[in-house]
């Protein structure tokens, strides 16, 4: 059986649908919308220059920290959704194929069992048929012929009794296939069963994600308000905020993403179980 033979299509399909993401509710947190316009710019620029040489290299350089940590935010994005949705098609995928484990093999087999029951089926009726007239000639003590009967039945006997071994064999090869495909079963279902820990510390992970989100939007708006009156102290103070908003951030994100990672592993841990 070839392995995941669709999870690439899946995967691809999966990651098209990204553009979608909000809408679905399994989707990673994403950073909270902010736009380093020229307007801000040109405002930042206004209000460091109006402040002394130290507070504007200070305020500038807050502003630059600030704008490649939240890029960095906003990659981190990308990583965790590509790899997220990944995971869910590779683990669809794999829930597919444990459902069609030894399916073919088992069909197989109990086509085998089903033909060579009929197949043998003449020749245990011929037996019991025989014995009963064997039955009879010994009632009606006729020696002649119940000897005769007796050795044609010895001969069928010892041939059905070959044929019930063959179809004994074939029906045990039969359910040792279906016993190991509920073992695989159970065995490669367990190993997913480890993702759940991990999607339950993500899932927490996306609470505190939530509230950094929110604050990080007002402390933009109390940034983008004290830019618009050149309020230096202000702007640096609501800077100071936003690096330390965005630095949690930074962390709960790649938190996540080495959850998905830890998740990945635990996929192919999986799917190296499917035969």
């Amino acid at each position: 059986m070839s392995k995941l033979k669709s999870s690439t299509f899946n995967v691809f399909l999966l990651i098209m649908l990204l553009g979608l993401s909000p809408f679905l509710t399994d989707n990673p947190v994403q950073a909270a919308s902010i736009d380093f316009t020229e307007s801000i710019h040109d405002q930042l620029n206004k209000t460091a220059t109006s402040a002394g040489s130290t507070q504007k290299a200070k305020i500038t350089k807050q502003y630059s920290d600030f704008s490649t940590q939240y890029k960095g935010i906003t990659n981190w994005d990308a990583k965790i959704s590509t790899l997220h949705y990944e995971n869910e098609a590779q683990v669809s995928a794999i829930r597919q194929q444990i459902r069609e484990i030894h399916d073919d093999k088992i069909a197989k087999l109990e086509a085998q069992v089903k033909d060579l029951k009929n197949k043998y089926q003449p020749l245990f009726d011929s037996n019991t048929a025989l014995t009963r007239q064997v039955s009879t000639a010994k009632k009606l003590k006729d020696k002649t012929l119940y000897k005769m009967l007796s050795a044609q039945s010895d001969v069928l006997k010892t041939a059905a009794a070959f044929a019930r071994q063959e179809i004994r064999t074939k029906q045990d090869a039969l359910t040792a296939a279906k016993k190991e495909k509920t073992h695989l079963t159970k065995k490669i279902r367990g190993v997913l069963a480890e993702i759940d820990p991990v999607k339950n510390k993500i899932k927490a992970e996306k609470s505190i994600l939530s509230g950094q989100n929110k604050l990080i939007t007002t402390e933009w708006t109390n940034f983008k308000s004290a830019i618009k009156k050149s309020d230096a102290d202000r702007t640096s103070d609501s800077l100071a905020r936003l690096l330390t908003c965005s630095a949690k951030i930074h962390s709960l994100k790649q938190n996540m993403y080495n959850m998905e990672v830890s998740i990945s592993s635990i996929i192919k841990r999986s799917k190296d179980l499917i035969p």
